[in-house]
């Protein structure tokens, strides 16, 4: 394993590997999976880093646009009265589903997607000079 994952982001990508498997297979370790892995693992620490910057900047005010993902504005609060909760079920519905990791995996990113469409709603109004705040509350 020293061989193989000589670094700690390599060493933490397998871990990822590791956990994010079905546990009732066989383990795919090889560089694309691992490539995979480290590729995960960099959209989920880009995101925590932009909420955490965002909640030491005291952006998070209540939104009038939408959070949805759809672009078609209307009410902030779909991202934590229906996205998160939706994501939560499902994370814990697969591990309650014989450890489903891949599922729960599945529906952590999709809480990843959440926020990473968020963060684009809100640079994509700053760009356009268009009043638009982080529904960081919904995150």
């Amino acid at each position: 394993l020293r061989n193989a994952c000589p670094n700690n982001a390599q060493v933490r990508a397998y871990r990822y590997l590791v956990i994010a498997s079905q546990y009732r297979n066989p383990l795919s370790f090889t560089p694309k999976a691992m490539e995979a892995a480290e590729n995960a693992l960099k959209r989920i620490d880009k995101v925590v880093g932009q909420i955490s910057a965002a909640l030491e900047a005291d952006v998070g005010e209540p939104s009038t646009e939408s959070s949805s993902g759809d672009g078609d504005g209307g009410d902030q609060s779909v991202i934590a009265t229906q996205d998160v909760p939706k994501a939560i079920q499902n994370f814990e519905a697969a591990l309650l589903d014989d450890l489903s990791m891949p599922r729960a995996s599945a529906a952590m990113f999709g809480l990843v997607k959440l926020a990473e469409t968020e963060f684009k709603r809100v640079a994509k109004a700053a760009k356009s000079n268009e009043d638009a705040s982080l529904d960081i509350a919904g995150l």
